[in-house]
């Protein structure tokens, strides 16, 4: 339970701080790569304006979006062409002489894909209709965009880095977090132990000298309360016991290979004649064959507890039915039984010790809210799972999956 708290305290923090690292690099890099392009589109509208030349004076006004020196730094062309495409001109910020066949190439393609704007081989380009045909400007973002990239690249190592670190500290703090909760935890753990060690010796006493005084004085209702009651009181200590070893951590039983299907029919068929005195219909469907490794003893206790726990919970004249096979590589074991039902909201309580969700019928069939939680304690400890699925007022099916 203390390591799931502390890894899910870990994922959290992790997930909340990579969604806000996230949210910081993508706009950080969004607004870089809309600034580029405002700046570029309005180059272009001014290079349009101006007939393809660059202005002798930038113009200033806010909504070009063009510091002063944006001529003298940006790499530009401008192609004058006439309405049978045929080579006017061309112009550039650049002796263009040396790349008059490039420039001509991308003017050809620009014009071919029909579009006003647009980019091209990391040019970013605009087409305008002139009185003499058409005008071709275009700004090479070759730099801007190998810049934009590294930003992005940089600002996901950057970001990935410090995530690092964070996953450390975030586990230094959950440990530092999670301590006090462990310690109280040990001390829980601890006195249930110590507790009902000390309760079976007193429990023993009051039992042993209850039979001894019914020897004596013959059937007494008293001594019939008494004895019932310690017998009940020595269950929970038992069950108060199993958990407390189960949640040391260690391995309680010898793991080995066995026959699963003849132990789980084994122990199934002590409960036919406590089901046929329930007035339970019960049934057993076991594939043969099925090999487990485990520990025997403890699965046993986990069938006994849902089929115990299926015979008190069935509806009178009810089903119980009991499936044991494989499926895939998997082995499912079912305990279903009519009756009640569970709702959906509870499903996921009735693991916890002392929950009981119908408190009054768990009285009256001497239940404490524990059998199950000793059932997923030992499933858990096998790697397996055990759920419960319900339709209420008609069934209720265990299914634990090893």
């Amino acid at each position: 339970m203390i390591k799931k708290l502390k890894i899910r305290f870990v994922a959290t923090i992790m997930i909340i701080l990579s969604l806000i690292f996230l949210l910081i690099i993508g706009s950080i890099n969004y607004f870089n790569y809309q600034s580029s392009e405002r700046q570029s589109m309005a180059l272009l509208s001014a290079l349009a304006e101006n007939d393809g030349m660059a202005p002798r004076e930038t113009p200033m006004v806010p909504r070009d979006h063009l510091p002063p020196d944006v001529f003298e730094r940006e790499k530009t062309f401008s192609v004058k062409v006439n309405p049978a495409t045929n080579l006017f001109s061309v112009n550039g910020s650049t002796n263009t002489s040396l790349e008059s066949a490039e420039v001509l190439e991308l003017a050809n393609q620009m014009l071919k894909k029909n579009k006003a704007s647009g980019t091209l081989s990391g040019y970013r380009y605009l087409i305008v209709e002139k009185p003499y045909g058409q005008l071709l400007v275009f700004v090479d973002q070759r730099i801007s965009n190998a810049l934009a990239d590294r930003l992005l690249s940089t600002s996901l190592i950057i970001g990935s880095i410090t995530l690092f670190v964070l996953f450390f500290v975030s586990l230094f703090l959950a440990n530092l977090m999670v301590k006090p909760v462990e310690e109280a935890f040990e001390k829980q753990k601890r006195f249930i132990s110590d507790a009902s060690h000390e309760l079976k010796t007193p429990l023993s006493v009051i039992s042993v000298n209850a039979d001894v005084l019914e020897g004596d004085i013959g059937a007494n209702k008293y001594l019939s309360h008494i004895q019932s009651e310690s017998i009940r009181m020595n269950t929970l200590v038992n069950s108060l016991l199993t958990l407390a070893r189960l949640d040391s951590g260690k391995p309680i039983g010898i793991y080995s290979p066995f026959d699963l299907s003849n132990a789980v029919e084994s122990i199934a068929l002590t409960f036919e004649s406590i089901a046929f005195e329930e007035h339970k219909n019960y049934t057993l469907k076991i594939t043969d064959g099925i090999s487990y490794l485990g520990d025997a003893n403890k699965i046993k206790q986990v069938v006994a507890i849902l089929i115990d726990n299926a015979i008190k919970n069935a509806d009178d004249d009810g089903l119980v039915e009991l499936i044991l096979k494989r499926v895939s590589d998997m082995i499912h074991l079912e305990v279903f039984n009519t009756g009640a039902g569970i709702p959906e909201d509870q499903q996921n309580k009735i693991f916890q010790r002392f929950y009981r969700y119908d408190a009054s019928r768990s009285k009256a069939t001497g239940g404490y809210g524990l059998g199950l939680a000793i059932a997923k304690s030992i499933v858990d400890e096998h790697q397996g799972s055990i759920r419960v699925s319900s339709e209420v007022g008609s069934w209720v099916r265990f299914t634990v999956i090893l």
